[in-house]
Order: structure tokens, then sequence, then C-alpha cells
């Protein structure tokens, strides 16, 4: 899943629109990450350092560059919509939330109404 990811992400690096929607629909899919700066740089320093162990002297200063590039961007992206998207969809939920119950409290009294009538016959 990884790697698919990965590499969607970089098929689509020519094509700014297309790569802004791509890391936008994969920042909503990890919302359920606390995603934040210092775990991006982990995550970060983490892939770089295994490219550059696999790759050896083939990895050079500047494709771990471009790497670290890119995976900040991922990162940030990732944060930003958790900053800006979270607290509206928390609101979305919570309003759904209550209409739904609305209309299981209007349900339960129309059904206890209706036993009321058949006792009442």
């Amino acid at each position: 899943r990884f790697m698919n990811g990965l590499n969607h992400i970089i098929s689509s690096l020519s094509e700014p629109k297309e790569l802004k929607v791509i890391v936008e629909t994969l920042g909503f899919q990890h919302l359920d990450l606390e995603v934040t700066v210092p775990r991006v740089i982990i995550f970060r320093d983490a892939i770089v350092d295994l490219l550059a162990v696999e790759m050896g002297a083939r990895f050079t200063p500047k494709a771990r560059d471009g790497w670290a590039t890119f995976l900040n961007y991922v990162g940030g992206a990732y944060i930003y919509v958790r900053v800006k998207f979270s607290e509206r969809l928390k609101i979305i939920a919570s309003s759904w939330a209550q209409a739904t119950k609305k209309t299981a409290d209007e349900v339960e009294a129309a059904e206890q109404e209706a036993k009321e009538g058949e006792e009442g016959q």
C-alpha cells in the first residue's frame, strides 16, 4: 500500500493539480493518525537513510535533497489537511449525530404513540 501511494505521488509530480488532489486525498486517509512535524521529520529521515543504505554511492546528495524535499511536501500536506479540515469534519459528524438522534427520538415517540393507541382499543 505504501509503495502504491508513493508511486502514485511520484508519477504525478509533473502535474501540480493532480499532485495536489492525490496528496490531499492521502491526507484525508491519514486523518486518524497524529501527523506532526516531529513525526514527519522522523519518517523522512528514516526513508532517506534507508534509500542511502540500499543505494550506496548511487544515492547522490542531490537525490538525498530531492527525497527530503518530496517527503517534507507530503508530510506538510498531511498536516495542512488535518489542521484545515479536521474541525470541519468534526462539525459535520456532530451535526449528523444530532440529526440522526433526533430522527431516532421521533421514531421512538411515534412507536410509543402507536403502542398506546393499540392498548386503548
